[in-house]
């Protein structure tokens, strides 16, 4: 028996292949009315792991994404260069400064075979994120992993003590993952000055616009104004388009080439149009990153409340201190419904929970209150 497929076993559907006589209703119901929020993915499971932001993409995104399905015939390339275009324009360099990618991982992992080649050596700080530093070790490198400071944010001064001949690249995410804790703006730009004067250095700012001072944070300046510098940021976390895959980074032009060399250089139509309008609707990004900030402050007086501490988190999640071996705390909230992140050593009584959903958050909250009270 034929049944018509709701939105969810639509977006699931393997393949993503989508027939004409299927589908074309429903395209045309959604052209009036763009998807509300989504929720959690994992069957029967709140999803707070992954650090998805449930909120987008913008309205103006979906509708570019159905407009594109017609349109999927034909080679994305000059829409990909509309794409860069805006992208430099934002930023304020040429376009041959910028590079897009399949979200910033392809970029991260190009970046990593590129400065991880001929055993270079990573500096990047404990805990952190580690894409680019795995890639540049299965590319040969080396790692050189510097503790967090007291209070869980990289140690600038330790990270250019750690710098030696064999180091080839230095490596910080601001907002750190998992802390979610921000570098102080001046010291992180007159830190950028110095070393990469020395070696270059790769700022992932993949939660930066999350923040409430992005602009007077961000490091991208530096990059497009002559310094060794790497700035990338993601389409995945602020707009909301964890599933479309992109991402760009700002960088010197040489450099630029050499990591072009390394990715696929293929970008969906899809994807090119949604972020494209993404970037065009500030109106959107300044209300989900009011909704992020809304969910982290009550998450986190949550944690407060239970008499856990938390770090001063400024990306889409909370890092708290659950006072218990964390696998034994992810193991009871996911039998509370609900998914937390992994360990994240040497922070073996820390977890990482992601904002969600207002209705997601409320069973986030019971549960903390169940497992920790």
């Amino acid at each position: 028996m034929t049944t018509l497929l709701n939105r969810r076993q639509w977006l699931k559907a393997a393949g993503v292949t989508l027939a004409a006589t299927a589908v074309a209703p429903r395209l045309s119901r959604l052209e009036a009315a763009t998807l509300p929020a989504a929720p959690s993915a994992t069957s029967g499971l709140v999803q707070l792991s992954w650090n998805e932001n449930p909120f987008g993409p913008a309205p103006s995104a979906q509708r570019a994404m159905i407009a594109a399905v017609a349109r999927s015939c034909r080679y994305p390339d000059d829409e990909e260069q509309t794409l860069l275009e805006m992208v430099a324009a934002r930023e304020g360099c040429p376009t041959g400064q910028i590079v897009l990618g399949n979200g910033s991982g392809e970029i991260l992992d190009a970046a990593g075979f590129h400065f991880g080649y001929d055993k270079g050596e990573i500096i990047a700080a404990n805990p952190s994120y580690m894409q680019l530093v795995e890639a540049a070790q299965r590319a040969g490198g080396g790692a050189v992993r510097v503790p967090l400071n007291a209070r869980l944010e990289h140690d600038l001064p330790a990270m250019a003590a750690a710098i030696s001949p064999r180091t080839s690249l230095v490596y910080i995410v601001n907002p750190n993952n998992p802390t979610g804790t921000v570098c102080d703006a001046a010291e992180l730009k007159e830190f950028v000055r110095t070393v990469s004067a020395r070696v270059p250095v790769f700022i992932d700012e993949a939660y930066l616009e999350c923040t409430d001072d992005f602009a007077g944070r961000t490091c991208a300046g530096l990059a497009t104004s002559g310094h060794n510098v790497v700035v990338a940021r993601t389409f995945s976390k602020i707009f909301g388009m964890a599933g479309c895959r992109l991402g760009y980074a700002v960088m010197p032009e040489k450099l630029a080439v050499s990591l072009r060399a390394r990715m696929t250089g293929s970008l969906s139509l899809t994807t090119i149009m949604a972020g494209t309008a993404s970037l065009g609707d500030t109106a959107y990004v300044t209300a989900t990153r009011a909704k992020i900030k809304a969910g982290r402050e009550a998450l986190t007086a949550q944690a407060k409340a239970l008499g856990k501490e938390c770090t001063a988190a400024q990306g889409n999640f909370v890092f708290m201190r659950t006072g218990r071996p964390v696998k034994d705390f992810i193991a009871r909230m996911r039998a509370e419904g609900v998914i937390v992140g992994r360990p994240f050593p040497p922070l073996t009584d820390w977890a990482r929970i992601t904002v969600g959903l207002p209705e997601e958050m409320e069973i986030c909250h019971r549960a903390l209150r169940k497992v920790l009270g």
